[in-house]
């Protein structure tokens, strides 16, 4: 197949709109590419360079390649940075601080210029068509939303160890349909790395500060319209024990994630909210909207008795912080030395 490459593109058309409207001439200058892929990294030395290579080898080529660093402090900036001097497409941003992986990977959406966005990963790789056949795949979709393909597990050593298709109805009609799947069956949440209309997800809470945000985010985008699948497993996910979710409990978690972090702290509690919370803020009204909202049960069937046990701990802690028997900055602080040394590959 050959490879889509890079336009120059100006906003000629909408600015001559614009001079003719008010009568005087428009400045025109370029336009952001269609697709932007937002890279959340911190530490990720191990598999980064791997990663880049696959990204920039992609058939579609318009695309721009917008790079948060995470203040690492390994070799991951001077990787990003010669990378960056090579390929014009590469937008290099290092933050002053370590905002959290949930953070990180919001400010890459907040800060992309083009109108089709997906994130990727410094430790994934990736087939050559990817990004084209969900682009595509939108672009003959007017209602879809989001557009991703099945996965194909990967070892530390490239080696395949399993496979990932799609098991929801995701391209449902019916929006309660979609998010019941999505509560309901046991599944990879892979749609995460899907191709989405920005402006969609800009309508969205983004990653909420708990766990499971991006299952949370893909929920609600969900009640925005279907998503598109591409039935090839073109992204190649890596599975190792560096990964943040495989290296962190919950409550480490919580602690690498928020500056405050509140004295009670009950997560599969907090995660409902953003459930409730997500199906509440979306554009399903009426007779749908009570259906998507009972389409919540499968996540209260399974979570109804953690949610009693975070409770339960959450206010235990928080009386025993009150009377000084626990200290919670302590503690605190473990989590965060904890995440610096594990290396948090996920951004």
């Amino acid at each position: 197949m050959s490879k889509t490459g890079p336009v120059e593109r100006t906003s000629g058309d909408a600015m001559a709109s614009a001079e003719n409207a008010i009568g005087m001439p428009a400045l025109i200058g370029p336009a952001p590419p269609p697709v932007t892929v937002g890279l959340p990294v911190y530490n990720g030395e191990h598999y980064l360079s791997s990663s880049l290579a696959s990204l920039l080898s992609q058939t579609y080529e318009d695309f721009e390649l917008l790079i948060s660093d995470n203040c690492s402090d390994d070799a991951t900036e001077e990787i990003c940075r010669t990378a960056a001097r090579s390929d014009p497409r590469i937008r290099y941003e290092r933050q002053d601080r370590n905002v959290g992986v949930i953070e990180n990977h919001n400010w890459l959406v907040r800060n992309a210029r083009s109108p089709f966005f997906t994130w990727a990963s410094s430790d994934d790789a990736y087939a050559p068509e990817r990004i084209e056949r969900m682009y595509v795949a939108l672009q003959n979709d007017d209602k879809a939303v989001l557009a991703f393909t099945w996965a194909r597990q990967i070892d530390e050593n490239d080696a395949q160890v399993g496979s990932w298709h799609n098991p929801c109805r995701t391209a449902h009609p019916d929006p309660a349909v979609r998010l019941y799947d999505l509560l309901a069956l046991v599944h990879e949440n892979y749609h995460c790395y899907g191709l989405v209309r920005r402006n969609v997800m800009l309508r969205t809470m983004l990653e909420p500060p708990v766990w499971n945000s991006d299952r949370i985010l893909v929920a609600e985008l969900t009640l925005h319209g279907p998503f598109v699948e591409v039935a090839e497993e073109l992204l190649w996910h890596r599975l190792h024990d560096r990964r943040v979710s495989a290296s962190l409990t919950h409550r480490q978690f919580y602690a690498t994630q928020r500056m405050n972090i509140p004295r009670i702290v009950a997560p599969s509690a907090e995660e409902g909210y953003w459930y409730l919370r997500a199906v509440l803020r979306s554009p399903v009204r009426g007779r749908d909207r009570v259906r998507t909202l009972a389409a919540l049960r499968p996540w209260l069937r399974d979570n109804w008795m953690r949610v009693g046990y975070h409770l339960a701990r959450g206010v235990t802690d928080g009386v025993l912080e009150l009377v000084g028997l626990r200290g919670r900055s302590l503690r605190d602080q473990r989590a965060r030395r904890v995440m610096s040394q594990k290396g948090g590959l996920d951004g």
